[in-house]
């Protein structure tokens, strides 16, 4: 028999090599029992082979590694967040005018299309909300194409006006995020002086697209797509050639066109070849380089400006009735077509650092691609200022704030600089790049009107307007760290903890600290970021040579429109449709300033024929 000494269990040589002993001999009822093999057997059955949790481990690992790259970026989450968190709206909006009629069936069509090229129509958000997995994409199993068309006819007599409010209608509609985020409206009986007679007015949220994509994806279904896609594609090859020295000296610049014959000798290519290689890559880090000065530089101005002006800004629209609330309805309204020869006009006109400087000794019938080597003008140069301008005048001219904090604003804007501050999104989509991601970043831009806004203003004036918003341009335009804020945010995409605005949702508002956290922390910051600015504005290249067709159908007009920031900003789009130029604005509705959005489309259309007059004076003058 074994004994115990110090409370273990001791066996004899005998009873450990006895085979027949019960374990009940060596255990007592409190102590724990070894499995029995049965057990044993079962459990391993389980688990299966060691093969079998290693492959399972990986399937695991590839499902986790899929699902991440699929997850939206953090840019795409951002407007799921403000919207969340403030009353913003993030819809982008696009309106086709048609020179006859289209139907629902044509329409569904050409969707369908659309939708085989571009999958995030036909899908909607899934896994949002959470704070450490991004939402995707994933297609959605009831998706039909007709619910989300509407038909709409306009109360008589159907033209502009009628149209401009069923669209600000449109954009102010709230999102439903448990569908594909996009809407149509197929109005039949629109009717205007340029001979449409019907419209079409989509919109899209801004999660689903950027701007551009949004853009692109539009115009895939009109008869511009193939010009779209040579343009595209053809950029993105000559830029892999680029980088490679596999295009022509003549094509990196005209001053080494000289260098041709010898890039298509088979002796002395290779060497052309591996010059341009260099000249290429040198050139692109002395860029670099010089961006991350003159960015430096931006970055503190940009900086300055938000600091010494969003606590002071005057909005375009009038303040809002005493409850403080935002407006849930908005006005839209666009210009009329201009020719894009009169903003060459006045890009021949006002480049250089005179007035005429461009076209200076150039016979009149050689003046079609003359341009200044200093000082050029570009399109967006010449619109912003009349921008400024317009924007300017509409706040000057303003009704006398009611808020005791609105009157000491306005005395304060009267001795200190008030730059009108726009937000000027900013493109990074790679030549090719077809997706629907969210591949752009902006930044804040603070332009000064000029200090003649009376038609009375001088060609020297003008001159010297453009210019100085063409200074606060080019330090914008080439800026990095918006770029590098961009790919900054994304990351936040794999795990949305890392932005503050997920941290109290909506949909823990009832818990009393998340409900404080939210009115009187998260909220008041983010409004307060996205009230910094008087206006988004941002340029939409379209089909700029000749009219496009959609359906078939010849279209007569195209805009489209960013969304707005906060309350009591604006948003507008430029757009560039065969041949012309237009804006497009969306407003709030409130009554001290309804009708605002038409009477800015006005004032550019005066403004902008003045510029024009001002630089035929100066072109007639050199002849």
């Amino acid at each position: 028999m074994p004994g115990k000494a110090n409370g273990h269990l001791h066996l004899t040589e005998a009873d450990q090599m006895s085979p027949d002993t019960p374990a009940s001999y060596y255990y007592g009822e409190g102590d724990v029992h070894p499995p029995v093999p049965e057990e044993i057997e079962e459990k391993l059955r389980k688990v299966g082979s060691v093969g079998d949790v290693a492959a399972s481990v990986v399937d695991r690992i590839a499902q986790e590694a899929h699902a991440r790259r699929e997850m939206i970026g953090g840019v795409d989450h951002l407007w799921i967040m403000l919207q969340d968190v403030t009353d913003f709206n993030p819809a982008c909006t696009t309106v086709f005018t048609m020179r006859d009629r289209v139907t629902v069936e044509m329409i569904a069509e050409q969707l369908s299309r659309q939708s085989e090229k571009f999958p995030r129509y036909r899908q909607r958000l899934d896994s949002t909300g959470k704070l450490f997995r991004g939402a995707l994409f994933v297609d959605d199993p009831d998706f039909d194409v007709f619910d989300h068309i509407r038909v709409r006819r306009l109360p008589e007599p159907a033209g502009k006006k009628e149209l401009d409010a069923l669209v600000g209608d449109f954009i102010a509609e709230p999102w439903d995020l448990s569908r594909p985020l996009w809407d149509m409206i197929l109005v039949e009986n629109y009717h205007d002086d340029d001979g449409a007679v019907c419209a079409v007015v989509a919109r899209g949220h801004h999660t689903l697209a950027d701007g551009q994509g949004f853009v692109i994806s539009q115009l895939y279904m009109t008869s511009y797509y193939d010009d779209l896609r040579e343009m595209m594609d053809g950029a993105a090859h000559k830029l892999h050639k680029a980088k490679r020295g596999l295009l022509l000296p003549s094509e990196y610049s005209g001053k080494l066109k000289s260098l041709d014959p010898y890039a298509k000798e088979p002796f002395t290519a290779p060497l052309v070849h591996l010059f341009l290689v260099l000249l290429y890559w040198l050139t692109t880090a002395g860029t670099t380089l010089i961006s991350v000065f003159w960015s430096t530089y931006q970055a503190l101005r940009m900086v300055f400006f938000f600091f010494f002006t969003f606590w002071r800004i005057e909005m375009v629209v009038d303040e809002t009735p005493d409850d403080h609330r935002r407006s849930a309805k908005r006005e839209f309204s666009s210009s009329r077509v201009f020719s894009l020869q009169d903003v060459k006009l006045c890009q021949q006109a006002f480049s250089g650092p005179r007035p005429g400087f461009a076209v200076a000794g150039v016979p009149k019938d050689q003046r079609k691609n003359a341009r200044s080597r200093v000082g050029h003008v570009t399109l967006n140069d010449v619109v912003c200022s009349v921008m400024a301008d317009v924007l300017g005048h509409e706040i000057a001219t303003k009704p006398e704030p009611r808020s005791a904090w609105g009157r000491f604003t306005r005395a304060v804007n009267k001795v200190l600089p008030s730059p009108v501050p726009f937000f000027i999104p900013i493109s990074i989509r790679a030549p090719g790049d077809w997706s629907m991601r969210n591949l752009s970043t902006g930044a804040n831009v603070y332009l000064p009107p000029s200090r003649n806004l009376t038609p009375d203003i001088s060609i020297r004036e003008i001159h010297e307007h453009i210019h100085r918003c063409r200074y606060e341009l080019s330090l914008f335009k080439h800026s990095l760290w918006p770029r590098l804020c961009f790919h900054f945010l994304q990351l936040s995409g794999q795990a949305p903890v890392l932005s503050p605005l997920s941290w109290f949702p909506k949909s823990k508002e009832q818990h009393l600290p998340v409900r404080l956290m939210r009115r009187w922390i998260l909220k008041p910051i983010a409004d307060a970021c996205l009230e910094s600015f008087a206006a988004i504005l941002t340029n939409i290249p379209g089909p700029a040579k000749k009219p496009i067709t959609m359906a078939g159908v010849e279209v007569s007009k195209w805009v489209a429109l960013p969304p707005q920031g906060g309350a009591g900003t604006i948003g507008m789009g430029i757009i560039s449709y065969a041949g012309g130029i237009s804006i497009a604005v969306s407003a709030d509705m409130v009554p001290g300033s309804r009708g605002v959005a038409r009477r800015i489309c006005e004032d550019f259309e005066r403004r902008f024929e003045l510029y024009v007059a001002r630089a035929k004076e100066v072109l007639d003058h050199q002849d």
